[in-house]
């Protein structure tokens, strides 16, 4: 399966795809304002390797087990990209369709606070894909990061210290002197 996610196509493909997204994107929100579904490939949102290079079904599909074919057909029909739904199967294994689409919902409404995706993913990988300790996590380390501290440390407080503000911060400033 990580080949899939290595498959490069040319601009022109991309392209085409991204109207073709954009397109449907369009008819989607016109159907209903309250979708949780994710924004179209050319909104301004930073792009990681896992959103850069789609690949069409037909090029992913015979590369799947029917197993994960199955996992992830409930997810593509909700409206979320073949490449998106397989990322997402890679993150977090072969566990329910619920899971895959929490997964996906997490990291869109993540995103649409402002947050990089790169950081979204770690973030929820590192809580367990836990949503609001994911949020917490982001919104401190942002917080630190704007105070002058290093990320890194930053990350290594707040996971010691389990996200508690107070006891992070004091160690930050320990660190400092």
């Amino acid at each position: 399966m990580k080949q899939l996610v290595a498959t490069i196509r040319t601009e022109a493909q991309f392209n085409s795809e991204r109207e073709e997204t954009s397109k449907f994107d369009q008819h989607r929100r016109s159907l209903s304002p309250y979708s949780c579904l994710p924004p179209p490939p050319s909104a301004s949102r930073p792009l990681s390797s896992h959103t850069f290079y789609p690949d069409s079904s037909a090029d992913l599909l015979p590369a799947l087990s029917q197993e994960e074919r199955d996992l992830l057909e409930p997810v593509i029909g909700l409206g979320y990209p073949m490449h998106a739904a397989i990322w997402a199967l890679q993150k977090i294994g072969k566990q329910s369709p619920d899971q895959i689409l929490g997964y996906l919902v997490a990291c869109d409404r993540l995103c649409k606070q402002g947050y990089e995706e790169v950081q979204v993913e770690e973030a929820l990988e590192m809580f367990q894909y836990s949503e609001t300790k994911a949020a917490e996590f982001l919104n401190l380390l942002t917080q630190f990061h704007e105070m002058g501290f290093q990320q890194n440390e930053i990350k290594e407080v707040l996971l010691v210290h389990e996200n508690h503000r107070e006891r992070a911060l004091e160690e930050l400033m320990m660190r400092v002197e």
